[in-house]
């Protein structure tokens, strides 16, 4: 499940890049302009894949413990059924 999560944190991270922060003007750079390098772009390009990585981080994280906190209710909800039938 753990490629699974990764692709779907991957995609999901993606989404929302392309429809939130990638849409501003600021991220809107080439590399080199005029067959010289810029380096403001780069800047740029560096913090367009720092927030990527936090989205993707964030993400997987995210769908880690959505997993794991339904394991918990599913086993705290039989913990409950078997105390009521020890009480009967």
């Amino acid at each position: 499940m753990t490629f699974g999560k990764a692709v779907a944190a991957f995609i999901s991270a993606w989404l929302i890049s392309q429809f939130t922060y990638l849409q501003l003007e600021f991220f809107q750079y080439n590399l080199f302009s005029d067959g010289q390098f810029v380096w403001a772009a780069l800047f740029k390009f560096v913090l367009d894949v720092l927030l990527f990585v936090i989205l993707y981080v964030g993400m997987y994280y995210l769908l880690s413990f959505i997993q794991s906190w339904r394991m918990r209710a599913r086993y705290e909800a039989g913990q409950k059924e078997r105390a009521k039938e020890k009480k009967s």
